[in-house]
């Protein structure tokens, strides 16, 4: 299946449901949190189409200098830059696995081959894309390309190390990030158990109008339930960023933090 169709049935699929959701919950229902998720629900598939398609990056990133390494191996044991490729086309290296064969295809077909490592650069990250980039302008000058293998995978291996490096340094950050969120759960547990039942108190010994205090606690809930669920993904999102710089990663963070808000609303509120 191509990634544009899965991303479009994705999607589709998940536009559908929450406004189905949001529709039912309108005519039939009318419940702020529900129509909440109904519209979280409809760009759902899109993220999740996102997401996928980060991790298949980064899984391609961290097998990419596997792969420069053999083929430098290849090429010192006299084959050709193509038959270098060619011989690693069996070898497993996870999502880039795919992408090599395709190479593989293209280089039988006849394709340059620096026009099949310039499409095939078009379609990975900004790192991988510099990689490449040395990679075809070496080639195109006639280079010692087996050291440029070398050096541009040692090069790979480094920047995942040093990604890695990151993503250890801000874990205390990331933490933190979660602490906050739980703290907020807190205090508005707090409030809707304590503070709005003592209005309702107040209310009834003091004017004697209980209707309106109950209609401000209700009102009151579905405002809680609303900020759990938004500071929830927001909160993902960044400590996303800050633990692997990329915003779509936060979204493993997003789905925790919501399910354990609306868990804490169910029990709670």
């Amino acid at each position: 299946m191509k990634k544009s169709n899965l991303m479009l049935q994705l999607t589709l699929i998940t536009t559908l449901l929450g406004i189905s959701l949001l529709i039912i919950n309108l005519i039939f229902l009318s419940l702020f949190s529900l129509s909440i998720v109904s519209i979280f629900i409809i760009p759902t598939g899109f993220f999740v189409y996102q997401y996928m398609k980060y991790k298949e990056n980064r899984e391609i990133e961290e097998r990419f200098p596997d792969f420069l390494r053999d083929v430098a191996q290849n090429i010192r044991t006299g084959m050709t830059i193509p038959q270098a490729i060619t011989a690693t086309k069996d070898t497993y290296y996870g999502a880039l696995s795919t992408h090599i064969r395709k190479i593989v295809v293209q280089i039988d077909w006849g394709i340059p081959l620096d026009k099949i490592l310039t499409d095939f650069a078009n379609t990975t990250t900004k790192p991988l894309r510099r990689t490449v980039s040395t990679i075809i302008d070496t080639y195109r000058g006639g280079g010692d390309i087996a050291s440029i293998f070398d050096s541009t995978g040692k090069s790979s291996v480094e920047i995942n190390r040093i990604n890695k490096e990151r993503s250890s340094i801000v874990y205390n950050q990331m933490l933190t990030g979660y602490v906050i969120f739980f703290v907020f759960i807190g205090v508005l547990i707090m409030m809707q158990i304590y503070l709005i039942p003592s209005l309702k108190t107040f209310s009834s010994s003091e004017i004697g109008n209980t209707s309106t205090f109950s209609e401000l606690g209700s009102f009151y809930a579905d405002t809680f339930r609303m900020l759990i669920i938004l500071q929830g993904l927001f909160s993902g999102l960044v400590i996303g960023k800050l633990s692997e710089g990329s915003i779509i990663s936060g979204l493993k963070h997003s789905i925790i933090l919501v399910i354990v808000g609306s868990l804490a609303l169910l029990i709670f509120i």
